[in-house]
């Protein structure tokens, strides 16, 4: 009896140690379960690799700091609304349901019947990010091919480059003579390209525009080219200096209409950088139009 009491105790205790760590089990099963719907080994690697960066890092601490032991009921609320509105700030599902009301009143407007005679293309669609300091597209760069697409199929007289470096350390740089180069580069001659680089925002390019297309009567139809997402703001700018301007989406972000056409993957329920960014890029749009 002496002897099994010792052994008992000792069962009893590394049971109770056992018991209280067993809540972090969830986390390695959330993994698993994560890995097993994954879709296919393609996207169990790509789950895998997004789990080992630093957004991944994060998420996996939340959810192990979510359901350590010992912790009191407060301090486990504010950790669980913490890490519910991270996983929600970089959701996939959630940019595409934010971005999708700003882009879908343009999904008609990607195909252009009718000739427009001048293209506003708004800035921010050209970068300089190699070592020689030489103009290349940005993140938003679809504004500026698509121009050039359209001048190409013959569908665009003029292309007007508007836009003025404001977050970037040398002032003296213009976005729109950046996309002009970068419009001379892809082959469209040199006299079909005006550039307004004194505008700094949406507001000042319209006002700019508004004035230029005064001196040329013979404009009947002008286009402005933006994100999809940001057309909304710039039409509206555009009226109220007179303009009634053609819409010209581009970099469309919301994702396929037909969401049957994408394969599911709970590699989607994961928070992504290009999520982050484009909840982060619909807010902005919708707080502008508030203020």
């Amino acid at each position: 009896m002496k002897r099994i009491l010792p052994y008992w105790c000792l069962t009893y205790y590394m049971k109770g140690r056992f018991k209280k760590f067993l809540p972090l089990l969830i986390v390695p099963l959330v993994v698993v379960l994560l890995l097993a719907f994954s879709g296919s080994w393609l996207l169990a690697r790509k789950l895998v690799a997004n789990l080992m960066l630093p957004i991944g890092w994060l998420w996996l601490a939340g959810l192990t700091a979510l359901v350590w032991p010992g912790l009191k009921r407060q301090v486990r609320v504010l950790i669980g609304v913490v890490w519910v509105v991270f996983s929600l700030a970089g959701n996939g599902f959630v940019a595409e349901k934010l971005l999708r009301p700003l882009e879908a009143p343009y999904f008609a407007n990607e195909v252009i019947e009718e000739k427009i005679d001048a293209l506003v293309v708004l800035g921010g669609g050209s970068a300089r990010t190699s070592l020689n300091e030489l103009p290349a597209v940005g993140a938003h760069g679809d504004r500026l091919i698509r121009a050039a697409r359209l001048y190409h199929e013959g569908k665009v007289g003029v292309l007007i480059a508007t836009g003025q470096n404001v977050f970037q350390t040398d002032k003296s740089r213009s976005l729109a003579s950046d996309t002009s180069q970068i419009w001379q580069d892809l082959g469209i001659p040199k006299g079909a390209i005006l550039e307004l680089p004194e505008p700094a925002n949406t507001a000042q390019e319209m006002a700019a525009v508004a004035a230029l297309a005064e001196k040329h009567p013979e404009w009947k139809r002008i286009g402005v080219c933006s994100s999809a997402f940001h057309l909304n703001r710039g039409l509206k700018e555009a009226r109220k200096h007179g303009l009634d301007p053609v819409a010209v989406p581009s970099d469309f972000r919301s994702g396929p209409v037909d969401r049957t056409a994408t394969k599911f993957s709970t590699l989607h329920l994961l928070p992504q950088g290009s999520s982050f960014r484009n909840i982060h890029v619909a807010l902005w749009e919708y707080l502008g139009a508030l203020l």
